[in-house]
């Protein structure tokens, strides 16, 4: 029997969304944005004072997966391929750091902070609601998600925000799955932060982020993915 065919873990799902979304919530309210600005100005925490908060699924998706012995685990940090994870991570380093002087700092930040979420999200609770298949767990995982993030303060909050977490729960999830690989899906986010994060992105940071695109889909295109092994249980 596939194991992934158990029933979820509903103790455990319970027990990392409490913890991800105590452990971030003082960062996601903003709660200590003046206090950043004031300690550390000028300074990536004081342009995003949310850093802390990917401390939150991190933390919940590791306490979980050492006690929660009913799912299993699906995705590592490097998946499938090492090699071709790390060429991931490193496309976007190199377009931001090449149009943009000191922005690929900000872009490899951005990646860390996503691998955070990243590992609680597409790692742990996607392979948590694994039973569930097709759209429960991806409404499920796209519900929990945007409610981590505590957006309620205006109308893009309200009615622009949870699409886009959908949209990107989507693409996240597949390219996750497709690779085997949380850091994949984390190069992935920390694009739409680089993007997003900051208001209107410039034009040499929109160049980047079409350039970063482009390589990866020129990359999928002349290096497939290794196809797993059939198993003899598989087979039968």
């Amino acid at each position: 029997m596939n194991p992934q065919l158990t029933s979820v873990s509903w103790r455990w799902v319970f027990i990392y969304y409490m913890v991800a979304v105590a452990l971030a919530m003082p960062f996601n309210l903003g709660w200590l944005a003046i206090w950043f600005d004031t300690q550390f100005p000028d300074s990536i925490f004081s342009r995003w004072p949310f850093l802390p908060a990917a401390i939150g699924p991190a933390i919940g998706a590791i306490i979980a997966r050492r006690f929660d012995l009913r799912t299993v685990q699906t995705t590592t940090v490097l998946g499938s391929s090492a090699p071709r994870t790390v060429v991931t991570v490193l496309i976007p380093l190199g377009c931001f750091s090449l149009v943009a002087p000191g922005a690929g700092l900000y872009t490899l930040v951005a990646i860390i902070y996503a691998l955070g979420e990243e590992y609680g999200w597409r790692g742990y609770l996607t392979d948590a609601l694994a039973p569930l298949r097709g759209p429960w767990s991806l409404a499920i995982t796209s519900g929990m998600w945007c409610f981590w993030h505590l957006r309620f303060s205006s109308i893009f909050d309200l009615l622009v925000f949870p699409p886009i977490i959908f949209v990107s729960s989507l693409l996240l999830c597949h390219a996750a799955r497709a690779s085997g690989s949380i850091l994949v899906a984390a190069a992935m986010h920390a694009l739409i932060i680089i993007l997003t994060a900051s208001g209107t992105p410039t034009k040499t940071m929109l160049m980047a982020g079409v350039a970063t695109i482009l390589a990866w889909i020129l990359m999928g295109s002349i290096w497939s993915l290794p196809q797993p092994a059939n198993t003899d249980a598989e087979k039968a």
